[in-house]
């Protein structure tokens, strides 16, 4: 809303405090609003006219037209973007002075909420969250959209843990108008991007990568930095560390991340799916155990050093006199040396592959080589669009961790020769 007197800001916001109960477009009536950012507010609905419960997203009165007309392009645009990772689009129209587009209602919390309540995550549950988003992203890119502002605000997370992307209202098609235009938050936008370069796939992958950041560190990076330093640094420095800001990441999982934030496009993964793979990979062998602070503290003079370590060795060597004494009290008697048990490779937690978009030949074959129970049973969705006998969905969902014996399930695109294929 820049360029907007204050008093007609405030003017606006006043009247959309006063939608709660408005019959909008004579079908969606406004339960109760939700959200408020610079682009509008989304509110529960009730959509009157099929009796289920959704969530809409409102332009703001004194947005222009050609926002209002991007906004209903890219409405249209996500609406196409089919996946259970995906916040679905249902509509999008206007009323009097507001556009609008009907979305899903998702109950659940943001990632930015998940983040400000429980601090860094585990690397594995970190990896296994970028998982599922990068699966929502490369449905996205499949079907020519790029996002353009994946940032933790704009993915919710809902009651069974299903991650689920949103706000596809501001994205903008890979060969859309005016694709120069920078739109976007700031602190997740790519470098390429600030230079005023065309969005790709691979600035989506920047973000995501900001976003597994900052999941694992507990924060942004660069955090304290105001706008404008934040994003010279990012046109002329170093990718951030993700080591440098939480103890015991290991040098695979922070190369990983690194190569996801390289400011060259060229130099980062090509598709965000590729980005999730190595993480989650890195991030089995992984075992972080806290944050660092942002603030250094200063080193102690090395004369403290020096006698804190003369204290820290006799109190080893303290130790190892009085376990070998017990040791020796213990002499003659029986010992029990089976040994204890632990996991074993068998038992090692896998992952469900994102075979969405695969045939359905090589999407089963996937799936039982992680353990999934073989034959894989298929059905055709009669609302899936895309090549034939291809996956539309899934269960579980990719990025889950796949239980052996389990069954797994695939959606197909309907298609003639479907019922030939195995399903094994």
């Amino acid at each position: 809303m820049t360029g907007v007197p204050s008093d007609q800001r405030a003017a606006a916001t006043d009247r959309q405090d006063r939608k709660e109960g408005r019959l909008l477009a004579a079908r969606y009536r406004l339960i109760e609003r939700i959200d408020e950012g610079g682009a509008g507010q989304v509110w529960q609905a009730r959509d009157e006219r099929l009796g289920r419960d959704v969530a809409i997203k409102i332009l703001g009165e004194t947005a222009d037209d050609a926002f209002r007309e991007r906004f209903a392009d890219e409405a249209r645009r996500a609406a196409a973007v089919l996946h259970p990772n995906v916040v679905t689009v249902f509509d999008e129209g206007r009323d009097g002075a507001d556009a609008f587009m009907v979305m899903e209602l998702v109950r659940g919390r943001t990632l930015r909420d998940v983040v400000a309540d429980r601090g860094p995550l585990r690397p594995h549950e970190a990896a296994r969250i970028v998982a599922q988003i990068a699966a929502a992203l490369d449905a996205a890119h499949e079907a020519g959209v790029i996002h353009c502002d994946v940032k933790p605000a704009n993915v919710i997370v809902d009651q069974q843990g299903t991650a689920k992307l949103t706000d596809f209202g501001i994205a903008r098609a890979a060969r859309g108008p005016r694709e120069h235009e920078l739109i976007g938050t700031a602190r997740y936008i790519a470098p390429e991007r600030i230079e005023g370069r065309a969005p790709t796939e691979r600035s989506d992958v920047f973000s995501l990568g900001l976003v597994a950041y900052e999941l694992m560190a507990g924060r942004p990076p660069n955090a304290q930095m105001e706008t404008e330093d934040l994003l010279r640094l990012r046109l002329e420095g170093r990718p951030p560390s993700l080591r440098s800001a939480r103890v015991g990441i290991s040098e695979d999982l922070d190369a990983v991340v690194a190569k996801a934030l390289a400011r060259d496009p060229q130099a980062r993964y090509a598709s965000a799916g590729a980005f999730a793979r190595d993480l989650l990979a890195a991030s089995q062998r992984d075992d972080a155990t806290g944050v660092l602070p942002p603030v250094r503290r200063p080193l102690r003079r090395r004369r403290e050093l020096h006698f804190d370590s003369t204290l820290a060795l006799l109190a080893i060597v303290a130790v190892l006199i009085a376990t070998l004494a017990i040791f020796a009290s213990f002499q003659g008697r029986a010992v029990d040396a089976r040994p204890t048990s632990g996991p074993s490779a068998s038992t090692l937690a896998r992952v469900t592959p994102n075979v969405v978009g695969k045939d359905v030949d090589e999407a089963a074959r996937l799936l039982i080589a992680v353990g999934y129970r073989s034959p894989v049973p298929w059905e055709v969705d009669p609302q899936a669009r895309g090549t034939a006998c291809t996956v539309a969905r899934q269960e579980p969902q990719p990025g889950t961790a796949a239980q052996p014996g389990a069954t797994a399930q695939l959606f197909l695109v309907g298609g003639k020769d479907c019922a030939a294929k195995s399903k094994d």
